[in-house]
């Protein structure tokens, strides 16, 4: 009976040590991880500057307009307002000094506003489209 015993609270000793050794390493690994974090070098996207333009399509009566086409003039690059008439677009890959929007909308005059790639990120503001004329 007494050897049954022994063996039960060896083997019971041995978890313990297995779990505080592996619990030990787990923190000592974690520690190790969060200090590599804190000194490695950024990464390469890290070191992008924000090349962003963003803006605000108003009616001539105030309100938003929704899904208004904003493309970068003789490019396929462009984006759409969201629901509350908002744009941003990323203008990082373009090395002119530079670039013209077109903004267009069915039923509105579509306007051209050239915007300078040094000097970004901006805020376009409100801009607001005409009605179109028959």
């Amino acid at each position: 009976m007494k050897n049954t015993l022994d063996n039960s609270h060896k083997r019971y000793q041995r978890k313990l040590r297995v779990g505080f050794l592996t619990a030990i390493c787990l923190f000592i690994g974690g520690i190790a991880f969060s200090i590599s974090k804190l000194t490695a070098a950024p990464d390469a996207g890290q070191l992008i500057a924000d090349k962003t333009v963003k803006g605000l399509i108003l009616t001539p009566e105030r309100k938003p307009i929704p899904g208004a086409v904003i493309l970068v003039k003789d490019t396929t690059t462009g984006t759409v307002t969201d629901i509350n008439g908002v744009f941003t677009m990323d203008l990082q890959y373009f090395k002119e000094e530079n670039v013209t929007l077109k903004i267009s909308m069915v039923d509105y005059e579509s306007i051209e506003m050239v915007v300078n790639t040094n000097k970004l990120p901006k805020e376009l503001g409100k801009i607001t489209l005409q009605k179109e004329t028959d």
